[in-house]
């Protein structure tokens, strides 16, 4: 029977945080842990404060180097194409945004219906019956 390995809870942090920062799998691998041990703990309830402390830095870090970034893309732009620079900065950027929960994506939708008064509403609500019954046909 194999002997089952123990470990410090400094070594079950810096496996979560690892994961938190790449993926289960990578911090595995690079600790020479088993991948089911290391999602275990990255799913425990007892390391969520410091999942979410780990990506707030990891968000407030991609957010400085989006600026940093940002300067270089300004001093650089006559010596590089632009288009290499502009699509880091935009994957730190978006990067950033996701980790703090801001939108990385802007969609809208609205109710066509809202503008027709009732008899417009009846007279649309009689057209839509008729084509649905005569795609049942």
């Amino acid at each position: 029977m194999a002997e089952r390995r123990r470990y410090t809870r400094k070594t079950k942090a810096s496996a979560v945080i690892a994961a938190e920062m790449s993926s289960v799998m990578a911090a595995a691998e690079s600790l020479d842990i088993p991948r089911k041990t290391v999602e275990y703990w990255f799913d425990a309830p007892e390391f969520a404060t410091l999942r979410q402390k780990t990506r707030a830095d990891m968000a407030e870090e991609t957010a400085a180097l989006a600026h940093k970034v940002l300067g270089v893309i300004k001093e650089k732009l006559p010596d590089y194409e632009p288009k290499d620079l502009n699509t880091l900065y935009g994957i730190l950027v978006d990067k950033s945004q996701l980790l703090t929960g801001e939108a990385t994506s802007r969609t809208e939708s609205r109710d066509i219906t809202d503008t027709l008064d009732d008899h417009e509403r009846d007279a649309l609500r009689k057209v839509l019956d008729e084509v649905m019954a005569n795609a049942g046909s």
